[in-house]
């Protein structure tokens, strides 16, 4: 049961762009899921959360992501 759940809630985030290439490890413990990583913006904790959720309304999720703005892309500046 906790690989079958564990590869349902990897695929699940690799299908999901915003959280495809985050670098999010999961912890199965019976229904528990443990999301643990870091991530460069807030709204993706909460996305990865939804993500998992989605997977099966029986899974309770728990985030132990963290927000480290440093890690965050830079983003192009648009000349007009």
């Amino acid at each position: 049961m906790k690989a079958k759940i564990t590869a349902a809630v990897l695929a699940a985030l690799k299908r999901n762009t915003f959280t495809a290439s985050l670098p999010i490890h999961v912890q199965v413990d019976g229904r528990q899921v443990t999301l643990i990583g870091e991530v460069d913006r807030e709204d993706l904790v909460f996305e990865a959360i939804a993500t998992v959720e989605s997977v099966s309304s029986a899974l309770r999720v728990k985030s132990q992501l963290t927000v480290n703005k440093k890690i965050a892309q830079p983003t192009e500046r648009i000349r007009v």
